[in-house]
Order: structure tokens, then sequence, then C-alpha cells
């Protein structure tokens, strides 16, 4: 009986072996022709063992009379072997509720991409919307005088963030920074107006302070060719995403991973560089399409590294949205479908509808405290689940925040509002002095609840370091730490009463 309970255990775990062979299979495949529009649909490995199948399992063996410590001891090291395969040695991804390490980070934002609502200053240096119509990196290098559209952006690549910076986030005990960078500081082609300065430069620097300051890097694509999404921060603002129009926006993606899965795989960023992102906030696109573009740069990622976590953003849609993220998102590229060291990417904004700024505070946390149930169990049976973006802001009333020139839905200003005014945006608009107490201490129940909501899968990454003095300081972690709406430790600080 012994014997046989030891070699069911084994039988059952050769998942490992399956994960280290399907990495291997999508690496050979990553550079395979592909038809434009056509990619191959996703194809359902054989089914391996589930984290919670192997759990009954070894619950099971451990309550068998007949099996004597040593066996028992045989199956325990077989299940932490297969979980192992989830792990990345460079950060030990899972949360506390997998007995590992929780993400606690902030994004890099506005700085290497370019963000109107981060740096209104910046884009203001170029001159008035009206004469320039300069809204994105697209537009400021085809509407603007070369020299100086080269002149203002150097001195914001060179001035926005300093090693300081680095050591302030460790300080407040973050161990995480989340650093966007577009496709345009690896490749610029034809007609492509994109400015191409020190942006891969500065991202190697950067990785290098923070590995100073004792933090993990996760490096983010934010922005593909053609647009993956049609926002202005994808580097250019369009009607709806052009990624996928053609196979060579795909291909340069996929050249784009490759280039720094080389870079990051070496030595000298392995106290730093913990996992990097495929795509950010893909939207409006084929999901084979995506999925297969996922499978490539997997393989692309895992031809040259095994201990940087991949990283995967299903748009908008996340565990707590149900069916349609069961079906498409909640199987793919885990364990026992070939994934290793795979993150899952979940931007749970609440402030980009009618509907959403109209929400009561109280509505508010609701929502937030209610993602903890989807987003704990697809963290422990699924990928890891890391929120890489959120805010504690519940307006938008921060200048430029829905493009640069847009109103505010809080204020009526927004085409969506139709002119239905909600509230005052007012002081909003401006620096954190002049905030009341009252919208201080909103603001520190918002990121109190949202801590404790995105704590229960494997951490969270908040939306932004900083902001330019004055504006936009309710998404400002810095300013948060400042004026007493975020705790200065980040782990067990607290700031509110209000709790999940």
């Amino acid at each position: 009986m012994r014997l046989a309970l030891v070699l069911a255990a084994a039988s059952l775990l050769s998942a490992p072996a399956l994960a280290h062979a399907s990495s291997d299979a999508l690496a050979a495949r990553a550079g395979a022709a592909l038809e434009p529009l056509a990619y191959e649909p996703a194809r359902r490995r054989a089914h391996a063992q589930t984290d919670a199948e192997l759990v009954e399992a070894r619950d099971a063996a451990e309550v068998a009379p007949e099996l004597d410590a040593e066996a028992h001891d045989l199956v325990e090291t077989a299940a932490q072997g297969y979980l192992a395969t989830r792990q990345s040695p460079r950060f030990r991804y899972g949360g506390a509720d997998q007995g590992a390490d929780t993400v606690r980070g902030v994004s890099a934002g506005g700085w290497l991409v370019l963000e109107s609502f981060i740096t209104p200053g910046v884009f203001d240096a170029t001159g008035p919307l009206s004469k320039t119509g300069v809204v994105d990196e697209w537009t400021w290098g085809k509407n603007l005088e070369r020299g100086k559209a080269v002149s203002v952006l150097q001195r914001h690549l060179n001035t926005f963030y300093s090693e300081q910076d680095f050591k302030d986030m460790k300080a407040a005990n973050l161990n995480h920074v989340r650093i966007p960078i577009g496709y345009w500081a690896f490749d610029v082609q034809g007609n492509e107006p994109f400015i191409k300065l020190n942006q891969y430069d500065l991202l190697k620097q950067a990785c290098i302070w923070a590995g100073n300051a004792g933090l993990k890097v996760l490096i983010d694509l934010h922005g593909a060719p053609g647009s993956q999404n049609g926002f202005d921060h994808s580097g250019r603002k369009r009607s709806r995403q052009h990624w996928t129009d053609n196979r060579s926006n795909i291909d340069r993606t996929l050249a784009i991973i490759s280039t720094m899965a080389k870079e990051f795989s070496q030595d000298k960023y392995r106290s730093s560089v913990a996992a990097i992102e495929l795509l950010n906030e893909p939207n409006g696109m084929n999901l084979d399409v995506l999925k297969q573009y996922y499978r490539d740069g997997y393989g692309r990622m895992r031809q040259y590294s095994s201990d940087i976590a991949v990283v995967l953003s299903p748009g908008f849609t996340d565990p707590s949205s149900g069916k349609a993220w069961r079906d498409n998102w909640s199987r793919f590229l885990t364990a026992a479908d070939g994934g290793q060291s795979v993150i899952e990417d979940a931007h749970p904004y609440t402030i980009f509808s009618m509907g959403q700024i109209r929400m009561k505070a109280q509505d508010r946390q609701n929502v937030y405290c209610g993602k903890r149930g989807a987003y704990r169990d697809a963290n422990r049976n699924s990928k890891w689940l890391v929120v890489g973006e959120w805010t504690p802001a519940f307006t938008d009333c921060a200048i430029n925040l829905n493009g640069r020139g847009v109103g505010s839905r809080y204020d009526g200003t927004h085409p969506d509002a139709q002119g239905q005014k909600y509230g005052s945006c007012g002081p909003k608009r401006g620096p954190a002095e002049g905030w009341s107490a009252g919208y201080k201490k909103l603001l520190a129940r918002m990121w109190s609840v949202q801590r404790d909501a995105y704590s229960v899968g494997s951490g969270w990454i908040q939306w932004s370091w900083k902001t330019q003095a004055g504006f936009a300081e309710e998404w400002s972690y810095q300013k948060g730490l400042q004026h007493g709406w975020i705790p200065r430790d980040a782990d067990r600080g607290s700031v509110s009463d209000f709790h999940c």
C-alpha cells in the first residue's frame, strides 16, 4: 500500500516535466511564420494535475492509515516540487496566502512613455494644443519642429526621475517598481515620427538604480507598433487598436521582447529585473491573435531566461469578470498549460465611465473588496495575480486624465457626460494643499481598502510614483506619503479605519 501511494504521487506530479517540455516547445515555435490576422488558435495542452487536485491528493495521503511518515515525506516533497514550477527565483511571487512574498510597488509612469496628465507642463512647453495638436508621442514627433521636439523631450527624460526616487521608494517599504517603455525606444521604421533618444539606456540605468536600492523591477512594454489599444499612452491616440492589422506589427513586438529578454537575463540585472510584461492593456482585438502572441512572447522569454517572470495582461478582463475571464484566461499559460513563472496583470480602475464616477464611497469600497475572493482563487489556482495598476483617486478631475484637452465626467465637461454634472472639480484639479481634510480622508479610505483587496493575491503596484507638482496629485504615491493618505510603511502602516 505504501509503495502504491508513493508511485501514485510520482505519477500525479509529472507536471513539472510537462511544463519544462512545453516551454522548450514554445521557444522552438516562437519565430514560426504566421499569416496576417490568422494566428493559429491556442491549443489546449493535455490535462495535467492542477494545484487543487494535488492538494486534495496530498490531503488524502495524510489521512490514510497505512501511510507512514517516510511515505508521507515523499508525497510532500513531490507536491512542493510541482508547485515550485510556478516560482520565479528572482522574487518569491505568490503572496502571503501561498507562503511567499507580496508585491508592494509603484509605477514610474509618465517618464519613458509620456502622459499628458502626469506631466502637463512638458506638453505645454511645446506650445498650446490649439496650435500644435500634440496629444501623444506620435503627434509630438510629427507636428513639432525637430529641434524643439528633441530638446524638450530630452530634458524631461534626463530629469524627471533620478536615483533618489528609487531610494525613496525603498524607504517607503516598497519592493517593486514597474517601468513602462514604448516600442519606439527600440525600433522606429518608415515614416513613424517617434523621437528615439536614450529611453532604452535610461531603462537599463533605472534597473541598476533599483537593484542598488533593493527594489525589483517589472518592465512593462506599454506601447506596441500600430497601438494595441488606441490610447494616447500607447504612443499614438487612435479610434481603435491597429496592432493586429498586419503581421509586421506583431513580429516587431516579438523582436523587442527578445531584445529585452537577452539584455535583462544578464547577471548584472539579477538583483533587480524580476519580470517583463509582454504588452500593456491590449483592447479590442481577436483573443486568439493575442493569446498566440503571448505564447510566442513567452517562448522568446524562455529562450534567454528561466527565472524572469512573464507578465500577461488580459486587457480589462480580470478574475472578478466571471465567465469572460474563466472561459478565456483561467487556464491559459498556467503550469498545466506549459507556463512557468507567469503573472497575470489586473487594472481595476473605477473612474472611466459615467456609472463608475457616480458611485458613492461605500459602493466603490464594495466593488474593490468584492474582488477579494476571485483574486485569491485566481492566485491559488491559475497564475500569480498582481494588480499592476490602480489608484486611490475616485474622480477623473485631474487635468488631461482622459486625454490632452479632454474634460472630466465628474464635472460634465467630458463628451460622455453630455453636459450632466455630478460634482465640481474645482480644487481637485490643483495641488493637494488646497484639498479639504475630508477629501484626503476619502483618498486614505480608498487606498486602504484597495491594499486589503489586492494583497490577497500576489500583490499590487500603484499608478504612479509621482506626477508634476500641482497636477494629478491624488495619483501620486509621493504626494500621498507627504499628505498622509498613504502610510509611510506600505506593508504595515495604517491611514484609515476602513478595511475590507
